[in-house]
């Protein structure tokens, strides 16, 4: 699970087309990392798209970025790092 402070890396893609969707690797740059800023939680359990486990958006400031923070579904992360908060 995510943490506010924890360095992660993006590794997965959320590919939707009109008959069916799946997780693809991330194929941009494999040596961008950020740091997570916030964490929305679900209101229920419950899992879409195939998830790893119940629905997480996390919110990320990336390191080569000039659009801010962004959101992201939980399963497109990986945690490289555990932030001191945790």
């Amino acid at each position: 699970m995510f943490n506010v402070g924890d360095l992660v890396k993006r590794i997965k893609v959320l590919f939707v087309s009109d008959a069916d969707y799946d997780w693809i690797p991330y194929s941009g740059d494999v040596e961008e990392y950020g740091i997570v800023v916030d964490i929305e939680m679900p209101m229920r359990d419950k899992v879409l798209y195939r998830s790893e486990y119940p629905e997480v958006f996390v919110k990320v400031l990336w390191q080569n970025t000039n659009y801010g923070a962004m959101w992201h579904w939980g399963d497109e992360l990986l945690v490289i790092n555990k932030g001191k908060n945790t």
